[in-house]
């Protein structure tokens, strides 16, 4: 019996040592403020504020963004600097939308999250106006505290070109051989 006894002291410790789980609640918290970090990153990216923008995203070596040009892979935050500079130089001007069809997840200990969502976007570039919908996708994860971009993606949405629409117009005007 007193051989028992130390066997589950120290299976407690060990059981009491692990990552502790988050609750429902605390999780909802953390999806809230990934979704509040990702908004400001999209409002400080209206204001072209490069500082403001560039502090999303991590300062560990691992970054990893792709934007919505093939060229456009970045891997560090000087990258990341550069490429802001070159967006805001060629956006004369730029206004976000509220982001939509947005899911969020967490990770039960609370230190990775996920994002998906889009943001419609309206642009003035050359002196011509646009509006387009931006696809973003992200990983963030908590550094010292805070949520920071990990990974991610930009992609702007096409209109017309779904592949549904695409088979019903090859289907109305079949290819000639």
């Amino acid at each position: 019996m007193y051989r028992i006894i130390p066997l589950l002291v120290i299976l407690g410790l060990l059981s009491g040592c692990g990552p502790r789980k988050m609750s429902s609640g605390e999780i909802t918290t953390e999806k809230k403020a990934i979704e509040s970090l990702v908004a400001e990153y999209w409002k400080s990216y209206e204001t072209k504020n490069l500082s403001a923008v560039t502090k999303f995203f991590t300062a560990a070596g691992d970054l990893k963004f792709f934007g919505t040009d093939s060229a456009e892979v970045i891997n560090t935050i000087a990258q990341m600097e550069t490429q802001k500079k070159d967006d805001m130089g060629l956006l004369q001007t730029v206004k976000f939308g509220g982001m939509r069809n947005v899911s969020t997840v967490v990770a039960n200990d609370g230190e990775l999250g996920s994002i998906v969502c889009e943001i419609p976007v309206d642009m003035t570039v050359g002196g011509e106006q646009g509006h387009s919908l931006f696809r973003f996708a992200g990983t963030l994860r908590k550094e010292n505290g805070e949520w920071r971009i990990v990974h991610g993606v930009v992609a702007m949405a096409t209109v017309g070109q779904s592949s549904a629409e695409l088979l019903a117009k090859m289907k109305a005007a079949p290819i000639k051989k």
